[in-house]
């Protein structure tokens, strides 16, 4: 399957700031609902039930990046130390003075919320008349006709004067979803399976034994696995017959997707005997539009989250504003700050092509993800749509500076006019993308995309993470700072082939990193040894 593609929620505006009757207050004007295939029903009415998440302004973000530098790099005396998310909540969390005026404009009129654990969210639930008067806005109800959904939106996204400075955004009230781009791959090859891929990485049938080793798979889009094919399937290759240990939101497996059937059953095939969360944000609230940030939000607002977390949807970097990828940013920064792993599909598009220009996808281009990019079954081949690129949005960090310049310098790297050379670039590692055995409705099917190596690596992570539980270590967290640090130790170089995409001839892969494979795919063997140095 491919890394699927979520129209991420956002209240957030794509377009041009206008200016305001209040000059103090923010008003954002969004693309005509019309040019997205949305049809104007009629008016909204009143009771109607509208959920806002309010994202408050937050202290010690400085404090934090440097924190999360610190305990993930093995250079560093501080290595591993992290901090407990309830301890992270007191560092980290809602301005003082933003938390209240955000709680005085909301008793003012009278509505309903709760607030995360740090103070940094605060989730609102109110009517449409209430929120008509708040955002002296009218809603109307919309439909899109292929999309086979109906909302309530506005189309002005007023932020009043009195919180004006004390959000970043607020969102679930005037973003209009984009037609969906996800596609699931089905492909005829059936030569990647549990087997295959624990004799390609060395893994030994390694099966982890520390309670304390868990993982999870997130489930976006109404993404759902079916139980009777994770168990057909764990039996069928001889592995750990483990149901899924906790479920956080809804699995409906009488209508299973092929992506999550995928994520469930490799997760657990390379992470065997990891306790296992399937972690759905699919449901419809707010027409289904807040996933990405609801899912993170949901995750650093309990304190026995999953330590590693696989994530296969993905969107056009571009398309995701600035302000609301940087809040995401925060919230990654905290997870890896108490110790968790996020990895992300890198895509499936290769560089993306947009008019001669590379395109990179989010959120694998984020800084504080390990992006996950595709190889071959030879695993020596970059898979040709696997994604690779640079970021626009995020600059270079220092962990990954010399491996790049290295890549920029080897002769091989196409026109630094098509891509942005400062920017964070990705992906980090890579894995099998292609012809990939699941089980789905009782069948074997054939399966394809980078979204089939995130959870292979992520699966890895976790039995990483089991060597070091049960020497008395802690977990691995943020992975770049390590894996980066280590070159080329510890993974198998892909150097052969390269990611095209439309009219753009891509990255080549060569010896060490390159944006089309990251440093490569696990040796379980090797790296089970490393992790141990620190």
């Amino acid at each position: 399957a491919v890394a699927a593609v979520v129209a991420f929620v956002i209240g957030v505006a794509c377009c041009a700031t206008v200016d305001a009757v209040d000059a103090a207050a923010a008003v954002k004007m969004w693309p005509s609902p019309t040019s997205l295939g949305w049809e104007r029903v009629g008016a909204a009415q009143g009771d109607e039930p509208l959920r806002l998440t309010m994202a408050v302004k937050q202290d010690n973000i400085d404090w934090l990046e440097r924190f999360l530098l610190e305990v993930s790099d093995p250079g560093s005396s501080s290595y591993g130390q992290h901090l407990p998310l309830q301890e992270l909540w007191k560092k980290v969390s809602g301005r003082k003075e933003s938390v209240e005026a955000v709680v005085a404009f909301l008793e003012k009129h009278q509505t309903t919320y709760t607030m995360t654990q740090d103070k940094s969210f605060i989730i609102v639930n109110t009517d449409i008349a209430t929120a008509t008067k708040m955002f002296e806005a009218s809603f109307h109800t919309y439909h899109h006709a292929s999309m086979n959904m109906t909302l309530t939106r506005t189309q002005t996204d007023f932020i009043p004067v009195e919180i004006v400075d004390h959000v970043d955004f607020i969102m679930g009230h005037t973003y209009f979803p984009r037609e969906e781009r996800r596609s699931v791959s089905k492909v005829d090859s059936l030569g990647v399976n549990p087997s295959s891929i624990d004799a390609a990485y060395k893994l030994n049938g390694y099966s982890a034994s520390n309670p304390k080793t868990t993982q999870a798979v997130t489930g976006f889009l109404k993404q759902y696995f079916r139980k009777e094919d994770l168990e057909q399937f764990q039996k069928q290759y001889n592995l750990p017959i483990l149901p899924i240990a906790k479920i956080e939101g809804v699995d409906v497996d009488f209508t299973p997707g092929m992506e999550a059937n995928l994520d469930v059953e490799y997760i657990g095939a390379t992470g065997r005997n990891v306790s296992t969360w399937f972690v759905s944000t699919s449901q419809e609230v707010n027409q289904g539009q807040e996933d990405f940030l609801s899912w993170i939000i949901g995750q650093n607002n309990q304190t026995d989250s999953p330590w590693v977390h696989s994530v296969s949807y993905g969107d056009i970097e571009s398309s995701i504003p600035d302000d609301y990828k940087q809040r995401v940013e925060e919230e990654l920064m905290k997870f890896g700050a108490s110790g968790r792993s996020v990895l992300v599909a890198a895509g499936d598009s290769g560089v993306g092509c947009d008019n001669g220009i590379f395109q990179p996808d989010w959120p694998t281009s984020s800084k504080y993800v390990t992006s996950v990019g595709g190889t071959m079954e030879d695993d020596v081949t970059v898979w040709n749509s696997g994604g690779g690129g640079f970021s626009n949005t995020f600059s270079q960090p220092s962990y990954q500076q010399d491996a790049v310049n290295a890549y920029l310098n080897s002769g091989k790297a196409p026109s630094t006019a098509l891509f942005n050379v400062s920017g964070r670039a990705y992906p980090d590692v890579s894995a099998f993308s292609v012809g990939f055995t699941i089980v789905f409705h009782g069948s074997d099917i054939g399966v394809a995309g980078t979204s089939c190596a995130a959870p292979t690596w992520a699966g890895v992570v976790s039995v990483l993470n089991d060597v070091r539980f049960n020497a008395g270590k802690g977990s691995l967290g943020f992975l770049n700072p390590l894996f980066y640090s280590l070159q080329s130790k510890g993974f198998n170089d892909i150097t052969k082939g390269s990611n095209p995409n439309g009219g753009c001839r891509g990255f080549d892969a060569i010896q060490g990193w390159d944006p089309a494979s990251g440093w490569g795919s696990p040796n379980f063997e090797l790296l089970r040894q490393l992790v141990l140095n620190n």
